[in-house]
């Protein structure tokens, strides 16, 4: 997200020639190159993942198996990272419009609106309120031992399945309407101002977006109030694990004669937890660092920009990647309990 750096006199005049110049003449350096093709490579892997996800839980449903309120906020989220994985990181410049001096750029004011939507819409609203609900929802069923039945029901459902869809959709359409969508400067469409970096150049007048700005630093501190959430919740689940370890192993001294305790049912879906949000947090370095740069307006070197993009080309799109070596790792467990001789493949690409 170049737009958001504070700029020294060499990037100014780079930026200036890379906004006049013509497409077919400007010579792309290797790291315009390397940003624009990575996340295509992230891509594939996540749009794997998430279809291996999505097929799992659909043979499930097929076989008449009742799938628990997380499973299908998991599968939502899953969904997420299949549209992340395709529209934003795979086609990555192949949607920029030709005139942004984009390595690949090859689209136009309507796909990059369409990308920047279903990245807002997936991403900074929906994925993030999933997960934070889940981490809701785990706490939930360890604290008050909700039953199978109440989770089914339709206030329920509608809190943790339609309310985030409702948010999420109301913030890419208003965005949309602002025409707050422009080539963000790294490899794909998102909040950014037009041109680019015009908030940086005197002589440079922003067309599209000028508040763009201010709008992103809005949501990243929603999606920064969203991780402050899900820690808490988190802490508290662990918290309340290590709590009820603590007085089996008591009673299990006390009254079996010393007998070590075997824990609580709660244990697999305290540490499942942590592991799936674990796999949030991990691509999220890179959001992390781009919003503390963009609210703090943090200077940095062409080198500093070239670190941090980087980080977040090779981080940013393994979301569905993460997420599906998490659910299958369950999987392959319970199916080597079972002695399954098929555990591995099996666990892979379900049972047909």
């Amino acid at each position: 997200l170049y737009d958001i750096l504070l700029m020294d006199d060499a990037t100014i005049h780079r930026t200036l020639k890379h906004n006049i110049m013509d497409h077919q003449g400007y010579d792309f350096d290797s790291h315009e190159k390397a940003f624009a093709v990575i996340p295509k490579i992230g891509g594939v892997l996540s749009i794997i993942g998430s279809l291996l996800i999505l097929r799992d839980v659909f043979l499930k449903f097929k076989e008449h198996k009742t799938i628990p309120l997380t499973t299908k906020i998991m599968t939502l989220i899953t969904a997420a990272n299949l549209a992340l994985g395709f529209w934003e990181n795979f086609l990555s410049t192949w949607m920029v419009p030709k005139d942004s001096k984009a390595f690949l750029a090859s689209g136009n004011v309507t796909t990059c609106n369409l990308q920047a939507f279903i990245s807002v819409l997936m991403y900074m609203v929906v994925e993030t309120a999933y997960t934070m609900l889940s981490a809701l929802y785990y706490i939930t069923v360890v604290r008050k031992d909700w039953t199978t039945q109440k989770s089914q029901s339709l206030t329920v459902r509608f809190s943790f399945l339609g309310l985030p869809i409702i948010i999420g959709l109301g913030t890419a359409v208003s965005l949309l309407v602002m025409q707050q969508f422009n080539f963000d400067g790294v490899y794909s469409c998102n909040i950014a101002a037009y041109p680019l970096n015009c908030h940086y150049i005197n002589d440079l007048p922003c067309t599209r977006a000028p508040n763009a700005a201010h709008i992103r630093a809005g949501l990243y501190m929603y999606v920064f109030a969203c991780f402050a959430i899900i820690i808490i919740f988190l802490s508290m689940l662990l918290y309340n694990v290590k709590k009820q370890d603590t007085e089996t192993e008591r009673y299990a001294c006390e009254y079996l004669k010393g007998v070590k305790g075997e824990g609580i049912r709660s244990n697999p879906v305290a540490f499942q937890s942590l592991r799936y949000l674990t796999a949030f947090f991990i691509p999220n370095i890179a959001f992390i660092i781009w919003g503390v740069i963009d609210i703090c307006h943090i200077e940095l070197s062409e080198h500093g920009r070239n670190v941090v993009s980087y980080i977040y080309v090779i981080l940013w799109p393994l979301f569905g990647l993460f997420n599906s070596l998490v659910y299958f790792r369950l999987r392959y467990l319970n199916e080597k309990k079972r002695s399954s001789p098929e555990a591995t493949w099996s666990s892979l690409i379900g049972k047909t």
